[in-house]
């Protein structure tokens, strides 16, 4: 059988989607099953925030792995292949590491914190290593389809491990939650084991098989890539797009702190049951979010995602008023609930196929990585500022923060101007390295 990904279009996506849904099993854990369990136990909004803040710090980070990934490769295995296996290698490790380390008892929230961090370095190295791979192996033309199946694989990943760590916390104990994590993630391991790039290349260090050529592929000094680095980042275009993310980003930290406190704390939920029913809402999102990609494709990112950010802000805004004004029920905030997710996962969907669309090829690991490595930060400064800021506020005054984020990203994309940036890139290529 052909398991060469540049040959078929139904295995880019399968491949795609699965790598996906391995980065996504630590966020389901870390993210959505251990915060509303810490919310039951009585943490404070405060330490949620710090908690949520310090786990997600490797995501903003990936900009330090995506130039060694840029510049030392195995071509023999591929581009980016070799940088996924060892990625998921070192998840599988970590989450081993937590098992063993559960034996001894439920872990502190400061033992969490740290494993969550070790766990989220190898996570998003992969997601590094899986979008320059992507942006490197997808047709133009098939961008849009192809980031809703991924974004898809994510959500399914945090959405499915969110609710089976919140039934395994309470049926069993955490070890149990990081072995069958470690297990699921070691299987998608085996898959990127069989794949390859390209035809001819090797599926192990010991195989048999060579490098394909690939003409925007070239052996650079790493300062030949920051150089195109720095000169593709500071394009007008590119720097539009960096304070768009920023203010969305921010936006899902504040969610990250906010939710689980709001639905235990607030709504009383059981931690199981918030657990379950965010997942539930998830794979619904994550389904409905695959029929998005194709608009994308059709109508362009820029204008999808302007429509999707006001109505993510329209969403949001009515929390607010509803529950200031109208004391509004909690069946209401439900629905609004899942509305959000879905809209979440269309905006999720839209900024990477945005953001794929303007990187430089031969540095796309490094580019890619440093938009979201910021994109990531803002997600971090998010959750501490809400945390440190909820002792001066109402708890759902953080729903009114979310909006003003998310209308002011809309807004901020309106000056985006793809045809633009893209004749900025066809000078850089045909210009000399430095």
């Amino acid at each position: 059988m052909d398991t060469t990904l540049s040959t078929r279009q139904w295995l880019r996506f399968a491949t795609f989607t699965a790598f996906y849904f391995a980065q996504g099993i630590p966020i389901g854990l870390f993210s959505v099953a251990i915060p509303a369990f810490l919310a039951a136990d009585g943490a404070t909004v405060k330490e949620l925030g710090i908690y949520a803040g310090t786990i997600s710090l490797p995501w903003a980070w990936k900009f330090l792995v995506g130039p060694f990934m840029d510049r030392f490769t195995f071509l023999p295995m591929g581009f980016r292949r070799p940088w996924v296996i060892l990625a998921q290698t070192g998840l599988v490790c970590s989450l081993v590491s937590l098992g063993l380390y559960s034996f001894g008892g439920d872990p502190s929230i400061l033992a969490l914190t740290v494993f969550g961090f070790v766990c989220n370095v190898f996570s998003a190295s992969q997601d590094v290593a899986t979008d320059g791979m992507a942006i490197d192996i997808l047709h133009e033309n098939e961008r849009g389809r192809a980031n809703a199946f991924m974004a898809c694989g994510q959500t399914l990943g945090f959405s499915a491990f969110g609710a089976l760590s919140g039934f395994l916390l309470v049926a069993f104990d955490m070890r149990t939650v990081a072995f069958v994590a470690a297990l699921t993630i070691a299987l998608i391991w085996l898959w990127a084991v069989v794949v390859r790039e390209r035809p001819g290349e090797r599926k192990l260090p010991w195989t048999e098989g060579s490098a394909a050529h690939v003409e925007h592929r070239r052996e650079a000094s790493l300062f030949e890539n920051l150089w195109d680095l720095l000169r593709t980042f500071v394009l007008p275009m590119s720097l539009v797009l960096v304070v768009m993310e920023f203010l969305n980003r921010a936006n899902d930290g504040i969610a990250i702190a906010l939710f689980p406190a709001y639905a235990t704390q607030v709504l009383g939920f059981e931690p199981q049951v918030y657990t379950a029913f965010a997942s539930a809402v998830g794979i619904v999102a994550a389904l409905v979010g695959i029929a998005f990609g194709p608009f994308i494709d059709r109508f362009g990112a820029k204008r999808v995602l302007i429509l999707v950010l006001l109505l993510g802000a329209a969403l949001r805004f009515w929390a607010w008023i509803g529950v200031t004004y109208y004391n509004i029920a909690t069946m209401n905030l439900v629905y609004l609930y899942v509305a959000a997710s879905i809209v979440g996962q269309w905006i999720f969907v839209a900024t990477i196929a945005i953001f794929m669309t303007i990187c430089l090829k031969r540095i796309s690991a490094t580019q890619f990585s440093v938009y979201m490595s910021l994109a990531n930060l803002s997600r971090s400064i998010g959750s501490f500022f809400y945390g440190h800021s909820s002792v001066h506020m109402a708890m759902h005054d953080g729903f009114l923060a979310m909006g003003i984020l998310l209308l002011l990203s809309a807004g901020v994309t309106l000056f985006f101007f793809p045809d633009t940036h893209k004749r900025h890139l066809e000078r850089i290529e045909q210009e000399p390295d430095y």
